[in-house]
Formats: C-alpha cells, sequence, structure tokens
C-alpha cells in the first residue's frame, strides 16, 4: 500500500521546464558560451543547477571554479523570479491532486530546483502546507540519476514525521517524475513510479508504471487505484 508520495517539481507539479532551458541558455550566452535545446534536453535536464552550469560550461569549452558557478545560479534565479512571479504555470491538476493526497498521505518534494523557488511556487499554489520534507538542490551531494534525494526524503520523513513503529519502507513510496533520470533515481531507491509527459514522451520514461500528460480531472481515490493496479 502506498503511504507517502515524492514529487517531482519542475515538470510535474510546475510546467517549467521550457523557463528552465531559456534561462541556462541565457545565463550560458551572457559568458560568451551557447547552448542548444537538443543539448539540454538530451543531457542536462535531470541536473541542479550546480551540475548542469559546471558541466555545461565544461563542454563548451569553459571550466569555471565554484565561485563562478554559484554567481550564474544566482543570476538564473533572479531572472526565474521575475518571468515566475506574475503567474506560474501549474500543471493542470497537480495542485489538486496534491491537496488531496496531503489529506490521507506523506507527501514529499525531491527536486534539483533551488528551495527558495520550490517554496516561493507552492505558497503561490496554496500548497506548501501539503508537503512535510523538501530535499531541493544543494542539499545532497549526488543528483539525480542517483537515488540520494529520494532516500534522503524518506529518512527525514521517517526522522521527522512518522512514528518509529510505522515506518516508512521504499515500496510504500511512490515517486512521480518527468524525466528518465528521475524515474531512475526513484527506482533505485526501491519506489515505483508514475511519469508525467510534461517534458518527454511516454516512450522515453521506461521504467515508469504508467504515464499521465497532466492530472486533470483525476481524483487522488483513482490515481492509488490505478498505481495498486498497474504494480
Amino acid at each position: 500500500m502506498i503511504r507517502a508520495v515524492f514529487f517531482d517539481f519542475n515538470g510535474v507539479i510546475v510546467d517549467d521546464e521550457p523557463l528552465h532551458f531559456s534561462l541556462f541558455q541565457k545565463v550560458l550566452a551572457e559568458e560568451g558560451l551557447k547552448l542548444s535545446q537538443d543539448r539540454y534536453f538530451e543531457r542536462y535536464l535531470g541536473m541542479d543547477d550546480f551540475d548542469c552550469f559546471r558541466q555545461a560550461s565544461s563542454d563548451l569549452g569553459k571550466n569555471l571554479g565554484e565561485t563562478q558557478i554559484q554567481g550564474l545560479i544566482d543570476r538564473k534565479a533572479v531572472y526565474y523570479q521575475k518571468e515566475i512571479a506574475a503567474k506560474a504555470p501549474f500543471v493542470p491538476g497537480a495542485l489538486e491532486l496534491v491537496q488531496a493526497l496531503g489529506k490521507t498521505h506523506y507527501l514529499a518534494v525531491v527536486s534539483g530546483a533551488l528551495r527558495s523557488e520550490i517554496e516561493m511556487l507552492l505558497k503561490q499554489g496554496k500548497a506548501q502546507q501539503c508537503f512535510s520534507v523538501i530535499v531541493a538542490a544543494g542539499e545532497i551531494s549526488q543528483g539525480k540519476p542517483h537515488p540520494e534525494g529520494y532516500q534522503t526524503a524518506m529518512e527525514l520523513m521517517n526522522r521527522d514525521y512518522v512514528a518509529s513503529s510505522e515506518r516508512l519502507l521504499p515500496e510504500e513510496c511512490l515517486a512521480i517524475e518527468d524525466s528518465h533520470w528521475g524515474i531512475e533515481a526513484a527506482r533505485a531507491a526501491g519506489m515505483a513510479c508514475v511519469g508525467v509527459t510534461t517534458t518527454y514522451s511516454e516512450r522515453e520514461l521506461p521504467g515508469a508504471l504508467f504515464c499521465l500528460k497532466d492530472f486533470q480531472g483525476l481524483s487522488a481515490e483513482e490515481f492509488l487505484k490505478r498505481v495498486e493496479a498497474s504494480r
């Protein structure tokens, strides 16, 4: 039985992957580096901001130090907040599903996004109170497809929110992801995963129990029944 649901953020709760690409491209262009869309979606999308800037700049022939990379991250964050502040492009039905699942399940966000961005948008969507745990960029040593983010989320949930006699097990946790890196991370942590095709096609999300275009019109009960039927 599923007792906890762990959401990726970009592409699952907020459909902003194209915005992130455009901002990575913009900031790198300011450094004289040209990032193509195909290359971003093929190689970098699953990374957090630090790893994306580090790897992309290296691949494009410019090795940057940690201080320089942090400067790029900070600049991108300012651009992102300006772009997203007016109206966040929430994935249809995502907030409704979060609100419904939050009444009966433990919820967490496991994402390569910055904590400040996650909290800002969850607050904007009036869903911040639904999540017990957030694992964000810079809070783990290894990003997706490594399972550390999901393992950390479960450890924090068990430490702070679940009674010791009722500890969560990986098979009781469900992940929701929009990339194959995220699905790999969840499965490596021993968790089943549902895919969302906001970013990649169903064919490009192997390992998912099933895939959804979005969550519109889907009740929590229907969603969980489909999960159990697919396991």
